[in-house]
């Protein structure tokens, strides 16, 4: 059995059964330290004539484990949320080659993030939420910007798509608004002074005031 147990062991024929029963002629005992600390485990040998070895190895990850979204991916998620909705966050990650948890499932290789899975990362971990974020900078609900500007609300999303004033999506359908802090903008009734007209004679004079203090600054 010395001269053969090699070759024995790695026979492609020889059942695991088999190489059990091998063990047991050369082995008399094993001890198992875990050290959860560092995620390894040390397996203490003593053979049958005396002699004793430690091997340090890897502790197996549990199953939930095994599919817990790395640190570095709940950390850039936390980031993107400071610009961008669940559905945009998922495009970016699937984008630049990170995959979920799940991913790690046998036939789920090709697993990608959606919304639904963003948002149970933020709700999972804790993270800030983009609505918390944007009124934080200063950002005002539909209601209250409405109100300090004097008009509709439906108004205010005209305005908004015209850029008289900044939306900033929160999700997929609801949106907070930054007001700017001079030059407000005023409503007008006359047909014959239009948004288009008005958001392009803004436009012009913005423009004019840029290329004057470049001038003064040459």
């Amino acid at each position: 059995m010395t001269e053969d147990f090699q070759k024995l062991w790695a026979h492609p024929d020889t059942p695991n059964r088999e190489r059990k029963r091998l063990l047991a002629h050369i082995i008399e005992d094993v001890t198992l330290v875990k050290l959860p600390a560092e995620g390894t485990t040390k397996v203490h040998v003593r053979f049958r004539g005396g002699k004793t070895e430690t091997i340090t190895t890897l502790s197996p990850k549990s199953s939930a484990q095994q599919v817990k979204t790395p640190v570095h991916i709940v950390e850039l998620v936390d980031k993107l949320l400071n610009d961008h909705v669940y559905s945009e966050i998922a495009e970016i990650l699937n984008r630049q080659g990170h995959r979920p948890g799940e991913a790690a499932r046998p036939g789920r290789q090709d697993a990608q993030f959606t919304p639904l899975r963003v948002a149970y990362l933020v709700h999972q971990y804790k993270l800030r939420s983009r609505y918390d974020r944007l009124r934080a900078r200063g950002m005002l609900t539909a209601q209250k910007a409405a109100a300090r500007l004097g008009i509709h609300e439906q108004t205010l999303s005209r305005w908004a798509e015209y850029g008289l004033v900044i939306r900033h999506r929160y999700n997929g359908h609801y949106s907070l608004y930054e007001i700017p802090k001079e030059d407000l903008p005023k409503k007008h009734c006359s047909r014959w002074n239009t948004i288009a007209d008005r958001v392009a004679a803004r436009t012009k004079a913005e423009a004019t005031q840029n290329t004057q203090l470049d001038e003064e600054e040459v």
